[in-house]
């Protein structure tokens, strides 16, 4: 697993597509993208976490707080995220 820390600079959410893009990095110039996707075949428990990290991506948007976005080492799709505190 690797991570990524900064502020999250922008956030697109398609919910017809049931996939969030956000960029997070230092400064809007020096940021690396990351993405959640809803699969249709995932399990409510599942559904309900991914739902729950746009939400914190949403939160830690607004409040210009930084964030760890964990995830594979060659993969963009978010797998956890930690809000850091001041």
């Amino acid at each position: 697993m690797a991570e990524t820390t900064g502020l999250v600079q922008k956030l697109t959410i398609l919910p017809s597509i049931a996939l969030a893009c956000t960029w997070v990095g230092p400064s809007p110039s020096n940021a690396e993208i990351f993405f959640v996707l809803r699969d249709s075949n995932e399990s409510p428990e599942t559904g309900a976490f991914l739902n729950s990290v746009v939400d914190a991506l949403a939160s830690v948007l607004v409040t210009r707080k930084e964030v760890v976005i964990v995830h594979g080492a060659n993969d963009a799709r978010i797998d956890a995220i930690r809000i850091v505190s001041p």
